[in-house]
């Protein structure tokens, strides 16, 4: 009886499929490896640049005897290309603080490139973290533009993607270098970024009404008015210094529909009186100030804080 047995001709591919695949595995293993490294060090670069602005709100633990307001937005309010100190909530508690009898404490919780999406995914968070009696909101800016508009960014790439894939960081780096790449935006001499989407604006150079966006902003700012509200909270809506038509409409749109107060920083000539930084958009200390004051008076103006402080 003889046994056959398989020629070296015969394993030569077998061999060849299962190093091939060997080394397939190890390179999926080693991309994967870098994509978890790449995400861990940009989510750590974001808790690094946040540092200095956390370290200077204080402690985190609520003070009974104060009156605690919980300033909600993007980079506005977190104060991009200022220091902290000069941020509007921190002027606008120097200014509730001066020669009052009271104790107020504005926590600043602003993180640039937030949209109401975000906002709302933290806002529960924030209240039961840091039990404010009156919350400002200034945000929406950031929902109309496609760069950073979360349902946008979830189709970038011409397919829809998982909500918790375009919460990945890596996720939105590639967003903004598709954005850089389709965009061409203007890169200024200070080295500021500033996008410019040309399916934003129309014939006449204006700003194009995205009812989509703005719908979303309407329904997210709804939802965390209504959070607010059952945390015991009042709320007010803020507006930009500067801002297109559309956006201002639908800000006191949503303040009118939920019935919160609306306070109005909206300064058709803002761009000529020196109240931002280079980049044209945010605020510089000076503009700040002027919306801490305006801030002030409105709460005042409508007992927002009590007849008394």
């Amino acid at each position: 009886m003889t046994m056959e047995t398989e020629s070296p001709k015969d394993t030569q591919p077998q061999s060849r499929w299962r190093r091939w695949s060997r080394r397939a595995v190890l390179e999926l293993g080693y991309l994967v490896f870098l994509l978890v490294l790449l995400e861990a060090m940009l989510r750590l670069a974001g808790w690094i640049w946040l540092v200095p602005r956390n370290l200077s709100q204080g402690p985190t633990n609520p003070n009974d005897s104060e009156i605690r307001i919980l300033a909600i937005g993007e980079s506005t309010t977190f104060g991009q290309g200022v220091s902290p100190e000069d941020a509007y909530p921190k002027q606008l508690e120097r200014m509730l603080n001066d020669g009052s009898e009271k104790t107020y404490r504005v926590i600043n919780t602003g993180v640039p490139g937030q949209t109401s999406t975000s906002i709302l995914r933290n806002i529960r968070y924030q209240m039961e973290t840091y039990r404010p009696q009156f919350v400002l909101g200034l945000f929406g800016i950031n929902d109309t533009n496609e760069a950073l508009n979360d349902l946008s960014a979830r189709v970038a790439f011409g397919f829809n993607v998982p909500e918790w894939v375009a919460d990945l960081r890596i996720y939105r780096l590639a967003c903004i270098v598709r954005d850089y790449a389709l965009h061409h935006p203007k890169i200024e001499e200070h080295g500021a970024w500033t996008f410019f989407d040309r399916d934003q604006r129309g014939e006449d150079g204006g700003w194009v009404d995205n009812p989509f966006f703005l719908e979303q902003l309407k329904r997210n700012t709804a939802e965390i008015i209504e959070i607010v509200r059952s945390e015991g909270a009042d709320y007010a809506m803020l507006s930009y210094l500067k801002s297109n038509e559309p956006l201002r409409k639908v800000l006191v749109e949503i303040a009118e529909e939920n019935d919160v107060l609306y306070i109005d920083l909206f300064d058709e000539e803002a761009g000529n009186k020196g109240l931002f930084t280079a980049d044209g958009f945010h605020p510089n200390e000076e503009g700040h100030r002027v919306m801490a004051e305006k801030i002030y008076e409105g709460l005042l103006e409508n007992e927002s804080l009590g007849e008394s402080r």
